[in-house]
């Protein structure tokens, strides 16, 4: 262990078959919008004033002790099931690396910091109002026990953007994300494209060393992949897991935007649902449906036939096979787990589980029960249940097929500690809905408020300290 964080070179080590150097934009202005203290204090930055701020993630001078310029990753991947030989960081870079003092190490990677050889035609930039949403979707996510990466700036370029899916000209900024690494499925994709086997055993290596270290490293090559092959599996089925019961929508689960390490990132058109329906999309371009809200583990299982694929040099068939199997019950587990822990009770039956979730899937909406409300109401099991279902508020969960939700959950017992925080939960109830995001960014758009996005942000850090969620994700 080390006793405080230390920027290291590890990526940029790998050597230039994983990445370009580029050149960062220059902007007309650098106005600070958000910076995230609690993420930068992990990392030993949060001394910085905000004009060393600016300098260092806005500007991109150097932090001290980096050896490279920022680098733009190199990888493929299949978009909407199409493969694309043609991507790699188009709009941003892997700026540094920290390792923290857990020896956890950390990417802090931008978005919209300008074109790169991978920007086939686009402007390399982001708009303001994309920066908003990735701040909130990354917060909730956060308080809502979800892997995720984190916001960790955002700084106005004043620039003017033009966009077919934004009223344009529309504002400009450039983001920070902090991530536990940017290395894609498309990555390895990549590489078995080009046929380079080596980098392929380079990077299972590396990934072993610095991020799958409850994997002993193992000279046998193939043994590695097989192990690394399995980790990640299981860290993306429960990251899905945990993204279902929080209602959460990405919209893109494409294989370039699946993170090996099992983290969720890169958000453009997500959503949580109002009401739990398995044919919801967030992307208005996603016309068949491909990663609606009830297809999400049905994309994270291809997306790793795609990895097992890359991976198909090292691996048997039948292993590539019997790994992939490992996914549903992953994913189950994980389901259930995150249940209860948003439920705030001791355990489930999984065959209760599952019809409880149907139930929800098919009834909600009819019924305009909204989704996350129902982890408010029976927060902590039996006697919450029976209180709400007294009132007139609470009458909408007996009828019709609600009422096998309530005889179900009624037999459930509180988790340790949770009955004790139930009425500072329910002061501080929220949720995150289409209506709400656009009246935040309305606010800083048309009167350049933004504490309306501040308080948001507030609260909803407040509902991850109440849920405890600092225990299943990394602050």
């Amino acid at each position: 262990m080390i006793n405080k964080a230390k920027v290291v070179n590890s990526h940029f080590n790998l050597g230039e078959s994983f990445y370009d150097f580029t050149i960062p934009a220059k902007f007309p202005d650098h106005i600070l919008r958000f910076r995230n203290n609690r993420a930068a204090k992990l990392l030993g930055l949060d001394h910085l004033d905000d004009n060393q701020w600016i300098k260092y993630f806005g500007k991109f001078e150097k932090l001290p002790v980096i050896v490279h310029e920022p680098l733009a990753l190199k990888y493929h991947g299949h978009q909407f099931g199409y493969y694309n030989p043609d991507l790699g960081d188009g709009r941003g870079f892997l700026l540094a690396q920290f390792l923290d003092k857990n020896n956890v190490l950390w990417d802090l990677g931008t978005k919209g910091s300008g074109q790169t050889k991978y920007s086939r035609g686009g402007d390399g930039r982001l708009t303001l109002k994309g920066a908003v949403r990735e701040l909130l979707a990354t917060e909730f996510l956060t308080a809502l026990g979800v892997p995720t990466s984190q916001t960790f700036s955002i700084i106005e370029t004043s620039e003017e953007l033009h966009r077919n899916d934004e009223p344009s000209p529309t504002r400009s900024a450039v983001l920070v994300r902090r991530s536990n690494s940017h290395i894609r499925i498309g990555t390895f994709q990549r590489l078995k494209y080009l046929n380079d086997y080596d980098s392929i055993a380079l990077l299972l290596n590396h990934i072993s060393e610095n991020y799958f270290t409850n994997i002993k490293p193992n000279k046998n090559i193939k043994i590695l992949a097989e192990n690394i092959f399995l980790e990640s599996v299981k860290r993306i089925a429960v990251s899905i897991g945990r993204m279902i019961i929080s209602g959460f929508v990405h919209g893109v689960l494409n294989t370039d935007n699946f993170n090996v390490t099992g983290e969720v990132f890169d958000y453009g058109p997500w959503r949580f649902i109002e009401f739990a329906n398995t044919s919801f999309t967030a992307a208005y371009f996603d016309n068949n449906g491909r990663y609606s809200f009830g297809r999400q583990p049905e994309a994270a299982l291809w997306a790793l036939t795609q990895l097992g694929k890359s991976l198909g040099e090292f691996i048997e068939e039948n292993i590539i096979i019997d790994t992939l199997n490992q996914f549903s019950k992953s994913f189950h587990e994980s389901l259930k787990k995150h249940f209860c822990w948003r439920m705030g009770i001791q355990d489930i039956d999984s065959k209760n589980l599952n019809e409880i979730m149907t139930i929800l899937l098919n009834e909600s909406e009819k019924n305009k029960i909204v989704y996350a409300d129902i982890f408010y109401d029976f927060y902590g099991g039996k006697d919450s249940i029976i209180d709400c279902i007294k009132t007139n508020y609470g009458k909408k969960y007996k009828i019709n097929k609600f009422s096998k939700v309530v005889e179900i959950l009624k037999e459930s017992l509180p988790a340790k500690g949770v009955l004790e925080k139930k009425h500072q939960l329910d002061k501080n109830r929220q949720n995150l809905l289409i209506g709400e995001i656009e009246s935040i960014w309305r606010e800083i758009d048309q009167n350049d408020n933004w504490e309306v996005l501040y308080n948001k942000i507030f609260d909803i850090r407040k509902l991850g300290y109440l849920l405890e969620s600092e225990k299943l994700v990394y602050l």
